[in-house]
């Protein structure tokens, strides 16, 4: 399970454009800022331990390395996802290597109008992008420009200075080297005080930077992470709950059972039962995440309005 993402472009540089259907992404981070526009479905995305009812037609930004969870309680969740790089057009609009989007729900800061065009350019550089037509990069960057553009005019927007950007870049690399060591072992016993000893910093140093940059505290992101292992063992209805549990690093079967109630408002025996029913159903909807091909991705575009995703 990867948990640290690393964000390939290997189409255009700076930029990647693709369709997800997501039943669960457990909590993970990536260099990259993300654009995510729902298509289909509802659930729930968590950011530095904030939760964010998503319904179609909602989009929403997350910045570089911020910690994130997608959660669906039923059918998964169909999204476009974009992923750019704060180095994109850099040496035209310096603004965008040092921005941090402090609010990740876009729509409520767009005038209708101006959402639904933004929702447009969203579809439209969508389909350029997967098409690959003559000079089709040429048109991805101008229509990624117009939705930038608007980014930065309705919503809101901090700058960096260039010495906040360089501190923000040394805690980017502690952040990489926490998250990589949490990920290594949180379903076995891990204490905060080995990870502080790695770093050479104080247990209380560390408590403090990870709550201010992973947005919850070490116990929590432990949860969460614990959370994301037992939704993928539990599809498997061969493993007791039991062992599921202890498989995702839970030390009692009853803490487990919490964590499923308080995001999923279910036991976990309930949780897998729905599954296994998806499962019977639709394959493809039950997965946990399911990245649509080149082909499958414009038949779902090609029947796709803004008008309808709106209304």
């Amino acid at each position: 399970m990867v948990e640290y993402e690393v964000v390939s472009h290997s189409k255009i540089k700076d930029i990647n454009v693709f369709l997800n259907s997501i039943r669960m992404r457990s909590l993970h981070m990536h260099h990259d800022m993300e654009l995510l526009l729902v298509i289909e479905g509802e659930g729930q995305i968590l950011i530095k331990n904030k939760r964010y009812r998503v319904f179609q037609g909602d989009s929403i930004l997350i910045n570089a390395y911020e910690s994130h969870e997608i959660l669906s309680k039923g059918e998964s969740i169909t999204f476009i996802i974009i992923q750019f790089s704060n180095h994109f057009l850099r040496d035209y609009f310096y603004a965008i290597r040092n921005a941090v989007f402090p609010d990740p729900m876009i729509r409520e800061h767009f005038p209708e109008d101006k959402y639904c065009e933004l929702v447009e350019n969203i579809l439209s550089l969508s389909q350029i992008y997967l098409k690959e037509k003559e000079l089709y990069e040429l048109e991805v960057v101008n229509v990624f420009s117009k939705i930038l553009h608007s980014l930065f005019t309705y919503m809101n927007v901090e700058e960096l200075s260039e010495s906040e950007y360089s501190k923000r870049k040394k805690v980017n690399r502690r952040i990489d080297r926490i998250a990589a060591q949490i990920d290594a072992a949180y379903t076995e016993q891990i204490r905060l005080a080995d990870i502080a000893e790695s770093e050479g910093i104080t247990v209380t140093h560390l408590s403090h930077f990870i709550h201010d940059n992973f947005g919850m505290s070490f116990q929590e992101y432990l949860k969460e992470k614990r959370l994301g292992a037992a939704v993928r063992l539990i599809a498997d209805p061969s493993v007791t709950l039991s062992d599921v549990a202890s498989d995702s690093g839970f030390s009692e079967l009853k803490y487990m059972t919490a964590a499923f109630k308080e995001v999923f408002d279910l036991t976990p025996q309930q949780y897998r039962q729905m599954g296994l029913q998806l499962s019977t159903e639709n394959k493809k909807a039950s997965a946990f995440e399911y990245i649509h091909s080149k082909e499958e991705a414009l038949s779902l575009l090609n029947d796709i309005y803004a008008s309808d995703l709106l209304s």
